[in-house]
């Protein structure tokens, strides 16, 4: 059987036979998340799918219990876009959904640097907003706000 193969630089390849594959793999040319198709087929599959390579791939569910990322940190970052600094947060929202995006791929190393991007956005976010907040208060802008606002009101 010949296929065609999506190669690690985003190009075409094939066709080539499963021996040559199997040569990609021992190579590191070709991984499980390798994209290939059979020539006369349209319907692109991931290299781990296909059953006649499926036993020269590496055994890599060992190195990752379960698969799935434990933390994402969406919830801290939708926190952080509303309550510290808007830009930071919404930066760590767009990683955290990268992240979620990632696992459902299997991409499970793109999901953890994904989440760990949020995780820096959310800290930057925080400490942004604290420090806003301290020198807004410390230099007695909240006191100006507190007195325009008597002087605005009617008696």
């Amino acid at each position: 059987m010949q296929y065609k193969i999506i190669g690690a630089d985003l190009r075409e390849y094939g066709p080539v036979d499963v021996v040559e594959i199997r040569e990609w793999i021992d190579e590191g040319r070709a991984d499980a998340n390798t994209l290939i198709r059979e020539v006369d087929d349209s319907q692109w599959i991931k290299l781990r799918d296909l059953p006649d390579v499926a036993d020269a791939l590496p055994n890599v569910a060992a190195a990752r219990p379960g698969g799935t990322l434990q933390v994402n940190y969406l919830v801290p970052a939708i926190l952080c876009t509303l309550f510290c600094c808007l830009p930071f947060g919404i930066a760590g929202i767009l990683f955290a959904v990268q992240a979620n995006s990632k696992v459902q791929q299997g991409d499970i190393d793109g999901a953890a640097v994904a989440a760990s991007r949020a995780k820096l956005m959310c800290i930057l976010s925080f400490v942004l907003g604290l420090i806003t907040l301290i020198l807004f208060f410390g230099t007695g802008g909240f006191d100006r706000l507190l007195q325009d606002m008597q002087e605005s009101m009617p008696r």
